[in-house]
């Protein structure tokens, strides 16, 4: 027999997959003529700051993350347009959603934190991010007070990004996560992060 939390579950995920839906369809409308303007971008940030069951789960969370960071300044720059469509195309195409269920993300050491402290704090980043180039990544954490750091026994934050990385699917998590893991083994209290909670962490 089902319970009501059994219920409200099923209820959950069928909302988050009609929500998501709606995402790939807006979306697709976006991109029919394969370019984003600046008022399409401003439209989906307005659509995801109100639809907060998308822009609260991946990728949402990240896609919302990364539009509020290309408006954050005002002027929308030739990368930050050209990165933004090509993560709308990877959503289209399912290539984030084949990622999200890929066995080797899910394998990799994350932490579960609740939340991430950005000011006076450092970061290192590995793998592909859907928020943007590394570069762009860590424009974000420096503009908010936080620091870009190396893996040492100083650093605060490993940040996955979550896209991946070719190699993590032959079982070989690179020599970043490999330093990271190590040190938290030898008692260093830093975190090994996926990309949707530090996108997260960002908004707040």
């Amino acid at each position: 027999m089902i319970n009501i939390y059994q219920r409200q579950a099923a209820a959950f995920r069928n909302e988050m997959r009609t929500s998501c839906a709606a995402l790939v369809g807006l979306v697709q409308g976006l991109m029919a003529d394969q370019h984003l303007n600046d008022d399409e971008i401003r439209f989906l940030g307005q659509w995801l700051s109100t639809a907060q069951n998308v822009s609260l789960t991946w990728p949402g969370t990240v896609i919302y993350a990364q539009i509020q960071s290309v408006l954050a300044d005002g002027v929308i720059t030739p990368e930050e347009r050209s990165h933004l469509a090509d993560t709308l195309q990877k959503l289209i195409g399912g290539r984030l959603d084949e990622v999200a269920e890929a066995s080797f993300v899910s394998e990799l050491p994350i932490d579960r934190v609740e939340g991430i402290e950005v000011v006076a704090k450092s970061f290192c980043f590995t793998g592909d991010f859907v928020f943007g180039p590394r570069k762009i990544c860590e424009q974000a954490i420096e503009t908010r007070g936080g620091v870009i750091s190396g893996v040492t026994k100083k650093l605060h934050y490993l940040v996955v990004g979550g896209l991946g990385s070719p190699e993590w699917k032959h079982g070989s998590f690179g020599t970043k996560i490999e330093k990271a893991v190590q040190h938290k083994q030898a008692g260093v209290p830093l975190f090994i992060v996926h990309e949707d909670t530090w996108a997260s962490a960002l908004r707040a």
